[in-house]
């Protein structure tokens, strides 16, 4: 009698070989390439020791999120490596131009040999394989694209025209891109952290004074506002040119009073005063976690 295949365990169980061992057999084992040279492997996928890559110092992306490579590495036990891995040889191994985030997933899942292609090129083709392959995989925040753009023209002298040719973009995108980049770090880090968009930061770069900018950034955060909504709430400030002195020097005495609370406390806090002398001190929370730790602070 035929023996009957089981059902239910996903495709690898109908053909009775894991994806992995599929893609073994059908890729070169670089240290079993009978006696070719690594030269004569170049540009074609091959299997190498996931142990003898090295991580590039200069990966534009930077953040990898520990759900993310778990759920990766669970579709890499399941169906392999899609896509290989870009690296280039060195003294002592390989170092990866490009696929850092299926590198480490791959550790995750087990796995001793990982698909890649060997490329030869200077520092810069490196990096610009890397910008590219990430920025098409939308796999950067745009934190990351603006510097990996400014390390570009910073480390190699490129201008934003050169820049834009070799990734592939308009040289306005890559000027817009870069423009984020003077915003405060205080701004940055909500960007990097997800609590605002690019949007979001394009409209804030706009704004000259760095507490102001650090001021709606937080309050577009705490107020879930749109693009939309932030553009409005700078173009309709209150604190306009035309308003007294001694409004501007209000806002200047609460911005420093603001500052020493949250030096003092790690929390943030918004100060709203008023001519008469009113006016409202309001703590803001991201999540839970953030608020219950204000409130234990506050029943103290």
């Amino acid at each position: 009698m035929a023996k009957k295949i089981a059902l239910g365990k996903g495709i690898a169980s109908l053909i009775q070989e894991t994806p992995n061992e599929i893609l073994s057999q059908s890729l070169k084992d670089l240290d079993k390439a009978d006696g070719k040279k690594e030269s004569e492997m170049e540009n074609s996928p091959c299997l190498v020791d996931i142990n003898s890559i090295v991580a590039n110092p200069g990966q534009p992306r930077k953040i990898f999120k520990e759900k993310d490579l778990d759920e990766l590495a669970d579709s890499i036990k399941e169906n392999g490596i899609i896509q290989p891995l870009l690296i280039s040889k060195t003294e002592k191994g390989f170092e990866l131009i490009a696929g850092e985030r299926r590198l480490r997933a791959a550790k995750k899942a087990g796995l001793e040999k990982v698909p890649a292609i060997i490329k030869r090129g200077t520092d810069r083709d490196k990096m610009v394989m890397s910008i590219i392959e990430n920025v098409q995989r939308s796999d950067l925040n745009c934190v990351e694209e603006a510097l990996a753009y400014y390390n570009l023209m910073d480390d190699f002298k490129l201008s934003q025209e050169e820049v834009s040719k070799k990734v592939g973009k308009e040289r306005s995108t890559v000027a817009n891109f870069l423009r984020i980049l003077k915003l405060p770090r205080a701004v940055l880090e909500l960007v990097q952290k997800d609590f605002l968009t690019f949007g979001h930061a394009k409209v804030l770069a706009g704004v000259q004074e760095r507490e102001k900018s650090i001021r709606l950034s937080e309050m577009a955060v705490a107020e879930q506002w749109s693009v939309r909504e932030l553009e409005k709430k700078i173009k309709f400030n209150p604190v306009a040119k035309s308003e007294p002195a001694q409004n501007v020097e209000l806002e200047k005495k609460l911005d420093g009073l603001k500052g020493k609370l949250e030096q003092r406390t790690g929390f943030h806090f918004q100060i709203k005063g008023k001519k008469a002398g009113s006016g409202q001190i309001v703590l803001k929370y991201t999540n839970e976690a953030e608020f219950n730790d204000i409130f234990e602070y506050l029943m103290k």
